[in-house]
């Protein structure tokens, strides 16, 4: 049997246009979507296919549509009689897609969670500038002792992606100084991140008690597949373990690349991601021991059934 894991993405996959060859043909994409819109009240997919792009990239659209995309493929892909994974996950927000995916959140109760979700991280920006920076090349040790220099906490590390990719984020004017210092010690590449909310940082605190009121109303269910969560990098069976863990979720660090090396102790070694990009694919693509396949388009689609069917 082929052991595989599915990744589905978060915040910053996003395009105008994405996913068009397979809206274009298939029409479980589009009543998929067309559900979504419904739900949402915005018509998602005339959003995606002309944009503009800076609404796409507000959190209360952008949520939703990546939220629906993983969806989307998900279900083409059993529908061809693809096989499920041994283990899923999801980046931040791609958590949502994972737990509606194994069938332990309904599809529509994520999205209203995370439509509130995007609405919320929003309005932290109201009265304050944000940033959120990548840093490349500098160990996460150094990085948290320059992110400890801020005793008000207003630079978090937001993710763990990789040995080689940290991303920080919080208050515009500090992240820019602890970048700084970042490449003072020795960070090779610094770039900004196409996200102007401080995720996973500590000024999203307020945000994770919206989040508890939200979920307490919702149900969730034992995943029928095992879903490795962002925070503990555990697979939770229990709804409200699952439910404090998506609370946490907001303004703690992922822990991704501690999720990638958990999936590989399994002796799971190919990684599918789920979703309108690549970003997940190209995290792994310096681990030799990794073969990353994803569903960007239906050429990629293609490629990643042939070889795990």
């Amino acid at each position: 049997m082929y052991l595989f894991a599915m990744l589905f993405p978060g915040q910053g996959v996003q395009y105008v246009n994405m996913l068009s060859c397979f809206l274009k043909k298939e029409k479980i994409f589009q009543n998929i979507f067309e559900e979504a819109s419904e739900y949402i009240g915005c018509n998602l997919l005339k959003l995606i296919k002309e944009g503009p792009l800076n609404k796409i990239n507000h959190s209360k659209y952008t949520q939703p549509i990546i939220l629906t995309s993983s969806i989307a493929i998900y279900k083409f892909w059993r529908k061809c009689n693809g096989k499920n994974p041994s283990f899923m996950s999801g980046h931040s927000l791609g958590e949502y897609s994972a737990l509606v995916c194994s069938k332990a959140l309904k599809f529509k109760d994520a999205l209203k969670v995370v439509s509130l979700r995007g609405k919320y991280m929003q309005k932290v920006i109201l009265n304050r500038s944000c940033l959120v920076k990548a840093i490349i090349g500098l160990n996460k040790d150094t990085i948290k002792k320059i992110c400890q220099k801020y005793i008000s906490k207003t630079v978090s590390i937001a993710s763990i992606n990789s040995d080689n990719q940290i991303i920080i984020s919080g208050d515009k004017l500090d992240v820019y100084q602890a970048s700084l210092d970042c490449k003072k010690h020795g960070a090779k590449f610094i770039f900004n991140v196409n996200l102007d909310i401080p995720v996973h940082s500590y000024l999203m605190k307020p945000v994770a008690k919206k989040m508890e009121n939200i979920l307490k109303k919702i149900k969730i269910q034992k995943p029928k597949i095992p879903v490795v969560n962002n925070v503990d990098v555990k697979c939770e069976n229990n709804s409200e373990n699952i439910k404090k863990a998506l609370i946490k979720q907001i303004y703690k660090t992922v822990r991704w690349k501690e999720i990638i090396d958990f999936i590989q102790s399994k002796s799971v070694f190919t990684m599918l991601e789920i979703g309108p990009n690549n970003i997940l694919t190209n995290l792994n693509k310096n681990n030799i021991n990794l073969i990353s396949l994803n569903t960007s388009n239906k050429q990629c689609f293609s490629q990643a059934f042939k070889i795990i069917n």
